[in-house]
């Protein structure tokens, strides 16, 4: 593209927000422009493909860029936050490094003014959102398990992860406090979905 060609739209950023906004925008026939910040990354590049993963989640595949330091990461002070920064500067943005962890905000999240005296409530409500949470995880392919008494009704089109070693403990050390749990909602293909194969949990 040339650098002074016009667009009708110009989303920074290809993340999951900016890719999701390009795709829904395409059958218009608009120009859209998608500005990133970091480069196309190669699959083989990514840490699953080798023995050494778990390292590299501590170096260059870091979730912040203070401590990843690619070429293109810049730092950012979040020292006064309760949150700490999660991101990555390449085509795909966070999507990169996000772990396809896949919740949905609680319908209290939209009302943090009137519920708590913080903040902004939300000019809407989840109710609002719900059929485009839905159509999302269709999109997506959320695996996951329906029932949850603790969150609006779903029905995941996959069945969820296993728990695995680790989260078996941690369900057992809340079974036996008393507390609440649920297997979280990813995007990790527990079948055969939308002509994507299943995982086949490489790397885990």
């Amino acid at each position: 593209m040339a650098a002074n060609e016009k667009v009708d739209v110009l989303i920074i950023g290809s993340g999951a927000s900016g890719a999701a906004v390009a795709w829904s925008l395409a059958e218009t026939k608009m120009r859209i422009l998608c500005l990133e910040q970091g480069d196309w990354m190669k699959s083989t590049e990514f840490p699953s493909n080798g023995r050494d993963w778990e390292a590299r989640r501590y170096t260059d595949f870091e979730i912040s860029p203070n401590r990843r330091g690619r070429d293109t990461d810049y730092p950012i002070n979040d020292d006064n936050s309760l949150m700490k920064i999660a991101n990555f500067n390449g085509v795909g943005g966070g999507t990169l490094i996000y772990t396809a962890h896949w919740p949905r905000m609680h319908p209290s999240d939209f009302k943090v003014k009137s519920l708590d005296g913080v903040a902004d409530d939300w000019p809407v409500d989840y109710w609002a959102l719900e059929k485009f949470y839905e159509e999302n995880d269709r999109m997506m392919g959320v695996s996951g398990l329906a029932g949850d008494p603790g969150v609006p009704p779903r029905h995941p089109p996959m069945p969820p992860i296993g728990l695995g070693k680790t989260g078996t403990r941690y369900a057992q050390a809340m079974n036996r406090l008393g507390w609440h749990w649920w297997p979280s909602d990813t995007t990790i293909a527990t079948t055969d979905y939308d002509g994507r194969a299943k995982c086949i949990n490489l790397g885990h």
